[in-house]
Order: C-alpha cells, then sequence, then structure tokens
C-alpha cells in the first residue's frame, strides 16, 4: 500500500528464510511476505541496541509482532509501557490464544489452530479430519489483522491516540467457524462433516463428471430452478415441490446429490462448463497450481510480479491485491538480514551520517 515497513530480524535472520531454498537460495514463504520491506537485525536483550527499536518506535505508526507471551513481556512489549512511552503508537501484538488467559503460554502454529477452532472437524470424511491445504490459521490472522490496524489508524485521526490492539490466531479462526458456533450455540446443531460438499446449501460441492470433476453451487432457489431446466435438464426436479427450497433439498440430500451425480456422470467437465455459464450457474474448475499460475484472470489483472533480491536476482512471484489496487506496478526488493541498517540508522539520527541540528 506504500508503507515503509522495516522488518526487524534477530542477528542470524529470520527462520523462515530458510524454510525451504526454492527461490534462489531463500524460502517461497518468506520471498513471498518479505519484499518491499527492510531489514535491520537487532538483539533486543542488549541495551545499545534496544535503544536503537525504542527510537525507531519513536517515529513509526504501527509496531506488529508474534513474540510468545512470556518473551514479549520480557521485552517490555507490554500495553501498559508501550502506551505510555508511545501514545501515538499502534502496537498489533498477534499470538496463539490472546495475551491473557489460561492458554496464554501455550506454543501455536497453523494446523494447531485448525485443529483447536474446529476447522478440522468440519473438514474431511468419514475416515477423519483432513488438514485444510494452505495455512489458513496464519494469512487469516494476519488479514484480521489488517483490518484492526487500519481501523486503530483510522480512529487516531479523530482521538488523535494510539491503540493497542491483542488479536489471537484463535479469534481469528473462529470467524470462520462463526456459522457453525452460532448453530451450535442457538439450535444444538453440529453439522456433520462433508469431504467436498457444503455443510449446509445443496447442491454445492464438487461432482465427478466425465474425466474429471466440477465444483457448482446453487445457492438461491430461483437458481435451483435454472440449474434444473438449462442445466441437467431435469423439468421434473424443477417441478417437485419438496425440493423447492434450500432447507427442503438439505433434508434430501442423498436423493439431491444422487440425481446431479447421475447427471453429470453423462458428460466432459467442458460440457458442464458451457451449460453452467449459459445459465448463470456459479462454477469453478478444479485447478492445480500450474494452472492457477496460468489462468486467465492471472493474465487480465495483471498478478505476476518480480521482486529482486539483494544481487541483482529476478525471482516471481504473486501480485497481491493491495499492490494491484495501490498501483505497485514495479518490482518489489527483497532485503538481506541487516541490509539497510546504516540508512536507518541515519533517518532516526543514530548514524555517523546524522544531522546533530536539533532544529
Amino acid at each position: 500500500m506504500g508503507a515503509d515497513v522495516i522488518k526487524v530480524e534477530p542477528l542470524q535472520g529470520d527462520f523462515s528464510r530458510h524454510w525451504d531454498a526454492h527461490v534462489h537460495g531463500q524460502s517461497s514463504y518468506f520471498t513471498w511476505l518479505s519484499r518491499r520491506k527492510r531489514s535491520i537485525a537487532l538483539n533486543l536483550r542488549e541495551p545499545e541496541q534496544r535503544a536503537i527499536f525504542d527510537r525507531l518506535l519513536e517515529s513509526s505508526d504501527v509496531l506488529v509482532f508474534n513474540l510468545a507471551v512470556a518473551a514479549a513481556e520480557r521485552a517490555g512489549l507490554t500495553p501498559e509501557r508501550l502506551t505510555a512511552d508511545h501514545p501515538r503508537l499502534i502496537t498489533c501484538q498477534i499470538s496463539g490464544y490472546g495475551r491473557v488467559g489460561r492458554s496464554r503460554h501455550r506454543r501455536a502454529y497453523d494446523m494447531m489452530l485448525q485443529a483447536e477452532t474446529g476447522a478440522l472437524a468440519l473438514t474431511g470424511d468419514d475416515a477423519g479430519p483432513v488438514r485444510i491445504g494452505v495455512s489458513l490459521a496464519d494469512i487469516g490472522t494476519g488479514l484480521y489483522a489488517l483490518s484492526l490496524i487500519l481501523a486503530a489508524l483510522y480512529e487516531r485521526t479523530r482521538t488523535g491516540q494510539g491503540r493497542f490492539v491483542d488479536i489471537s490466531m484463535f479469534e481469528a479462526m473462529t470467524e470462520f467457524a462463526a456459522p457453525n458456533l452460532t448453530a451450535y450455540a442457538n439450535a444444538g446443531i453440529k453439522h456433520a462433516r462433508h469431504r467436498s460438499r457444503h455443510h449446509a446449501i445443496v447442491p454445492y460441492g464438487v461432482f465427478p463428471c466425465q474425466g474429471g470433476h466440477i465444483a457448482i453451487a446453487v445457492e438461491q432457489d430461483a437458481e435451483w430452478l435454472r440449474f434444473c431446466h438449462e442445466v441437467i435438464r431435469r423439468p421434473d426436479l424443477a417441478a417437485r415441490e419438496d425440493l423447492a427450497h434450500n432447507q427442503q433439498r438439505l433434508e434430501r440430500r442423498p436423493e439431491v446429490e444422487g440425481e446431479v451425480e447421475r447427471e453429470f456422470a453423462l458428460h466432459p467437465a467442458s460440457e458442464w462448463q458451457s451449460r453452467l455459464e449459459a445459465a448463470g450457474i456459479a462454477f469453478g474448475i478444479i485447478n492445480g497450481i500450474e494452472a492457477v499460475w496460468g489462468h486467465a484472470v492471472e493474465e487480465d489483472l495483471q498478478l505476476h510480479s518480480t521482486v529482486i533480491f539483494a544481487d541483482g536476482f529476478k525471482a516471481q512471484v504473486p501480485r497481491s491485491a493491495a499492490e494491484r489496487a495501490f498501483g505497485r506496478i514495479g518490482p518489489g526488493r527483497l532485503p538481506d538480514v541487516d541490509q539497510h541498517r546504516a540508512e536507518i540508522l541515519d533517518e532516526i539520527g543514530l548514524g555517523p551520517h546524522s544531522s546533530t541540528d536539533e532544529g
């Protein structure tokens, strides 16, 4: 979005730099997340380097960290201290289970939170739960943190005061399960696990067809009529009053999905894609990663971007929605560990070239 983001790394560098070596010796995770940032390496246990960190906070709008709760407290990264020392600062602490409560000290990683918040219980089949194929807890919490940070920045324009935002991976993930939690809290409903179908909408999910699979979604009753008449060409199903509403189709799930499966088995995905598109019914092709990278939408929205390493090597990365929205077309640069120390120290008045003029 155009912000100047300074990544404070340990002296040996962020461990995620070397989770894999798929991009010029660096990990794909780090390359994806760290372009356009600057790097300074600090040991916050050493007074001189902690002073540099504190000086950085004086000129910063936002501090984001995900240290373990106890480690953050030892480092003095608490609401009381940060609010007192930097009253305009927006601080966002990301933790697994929150900075207070009985689980505050538990170690937390993506799959653990998928397990704890019901995501795994809702994903899979009769053989058992299945991990969601992307790091939903990590990415979802990051996006949730971003929205809270932006709201706090907006609030500061009215109040002049910063805010300490405490966001846990647990509560971010329960937002994803909120409809299920609401159904249980109010009616004791525990939806059954469906491997590739929606738990509350029928027909909605992945269906086999000749030579492959296709995903469809029939959310509205009017869509059900178009689906029956124009897609599977079964006016007899459209005429049935006991299938007119989603709740009725949900109660008759085996029958409805069985009819759809029988029809879909008669033709290849290309035929169903043509019919679904003509009828205005939502569908999705089951793409592999290689097809996603070469997708027409990737080309139309210009979603391929470039990152430049410190040694000049150029690698490809997905262009983010934020980069597209804010016109960040040029390539991002990936920092080496501590690459920007000198210029950052100069900017905050602690470098050899800093101005000594207090005015």
